[in-house]
């Protein structure tokens, strides 16, 4: 059955070679696309992971991609550390955060306003490749907590330029460093400040970008202890389902599992990914479509050959399979095609653009080999039909 099929292929080898590159195309496409936006959110979800803490508090129905502001008071903090799940407090530390975006190494980044006491609970098993943690920061902290003194509020005026020149610092990941040349010492201009890049940390941390909580309050919120969300460190991990619970009858807020961080990802990107799976889809409808169109202009270029098969007592079922044989070769040659386009592709997009994941897994591999399969079988099946049912007279006539 194999060697008419080629034989056929081989004597249109140009026509061939078009096929399968417009099927190695869209299905290229099909994967990068699947394995960019994929691994840009795993990744993401994977440095959350970094973090110690069990429980995530983000305020009702928030999305985590574009969430930041000041959400949460600081009564909040209260509330959670002193929560109770039978009897016993749940939580050993809240540690809150204060969400922005800023423009570093070439594009828009979330920067982590945190406590500077609470840096190394960011770090987990990672470790501070240069420069120190946040000192001035740590500085700035102190000096509004003695303007703030009884209540929750201090004067934003009474902060000179100088004092608040020592809290602008910046901690960045490794990766982040080298995508923008940053080094320990250089400055920035973030809100119209010069903040300084004080530290250089492994990367796999939960943000690219850290800076000052106290710093960021005072730039944006005029100093008033609000913040984003919370993670939370439990005292027992193994009750965190029903801790997470009690939080968010408490707080009315979202309280979810650190390691559901992805799924809420993946539920703020889902019109996106929608949107990557029409334009798959519509990509390779046009290839394959474009390889029925071959097959069916081959089929009435060999009109007489098959009337000559059909004479010697070919079956239908027999040209059907030549047919259908013939374009899932041409099928899985761009399928093959497209599978090494995609780790070249994603191999430019990661030197192109350093801050860029492209996750190629096996599941896409998969896939794009069931769609070459698939996707052959159907578009041969009308000009199989088609050859199948020709009258061998007819054929025979034709010139």
């Amino acid at each position: 059955m194999l060697t008419l099929p080629l034989a056929n292929l081989l004597h249109h080898k140009l026509r061939s070679l078009l096929c399968a590159a417009a099927v190695g195309i869209g299905v290229a496409m099909m994967v990068v696309q699947l394995a960019l936006s994929h691994g840009m959110l795993d990744e993401v979800a994977d440095r959350m992971q970094s973090v110690d803490a069990e429980l995530i508090v983000l305020p009702n129905n928030a999305n985590v991609i574009f969430q930041g502001g000041a959400i949460f008071s600081d009564n909040y903090r209260e509330i959670i550390e002193s929560t109770q799940v039978e009897g016993a407090p749940v939580a050993s530390n809240a540690i809150p955060v204060f969400l922005d975006t800023v423009r570093l190494g070439g594009q828009q980044q979330r920067m982590f306003g945190i406590d500077p006491q609470d840096m190394r609970a960011f770090l987990g098993n990672r470790k501070l490749d240069a420069g120190t943690f946040f000192e001035g920061g740590d500085a700035f902290k102190r000096h509004t907590e003695s303007l703030r003194g009884q209540g929750k509020r201090y004067d934003p005026e009474a902060v000179d330029e100088a004092t608040l020149g020592q809290g602008c610092e910046l901690i960045i990941d490794r990766r982040l460093a080298r995508a923008g040349g940053y080094e320990v010492g250089q400055a920035t201009t973030i809100y119209g400040y010069e903040f300084r890049i004080v530290g250089i940390v492994e990367s796999g941390v939960a943000g690219r970008v850290f800076a000052p909580i106290h710093t960021m309050r005072h730039i944006l919120n005029g100093g008033v202890p609000w913040s984003s969300m919370f993670f939370v460190k439990l005292r027992d991990p193994a009750v965190a389902e029903s801790a997470a619970d009690a939080l968010a009858a408490k707080l009315n807020a979202k309280v979810e599992l650190k390691t559901s961080y992805g799924q809420l990802l993946a539920d703020s990107f889902h019109q996106i990914y929608l949107y990557i799976n029409i334009a798959s889809g519509v990509a390779l409808v046009v290839c394959f479509l474009f390889v029925m169109l071959t097959m069916y202009t081959l089929i009435l270029q060999r009109t007489r050959e098959i009337g000559i098969l059909k004479s010697l007592g070919a079956s239908r079922r027999f040209l059907l399979g030549i047919a259908v044989t013939e374009s899932v070769l041409v099928c899985l040659g761009g399928t093959a095609l497209g599978i090494v386009l995609s780790f070249v592709a994603g191999w430019g997009i990661e030197r192109l653009m350093p801050l860029s994941t492209v996750q190629i897994e096996a599941r896409w591999l998969v896939a794009a080999l069931l769609v070459g399969l698939i996707g052959g079988a159907i578009s041969a099946l009308y000009p199989g039909y088609r050859a199948a049912r020709l009258d061998p007279c007819v054929a025979l006539a034709y010139e």
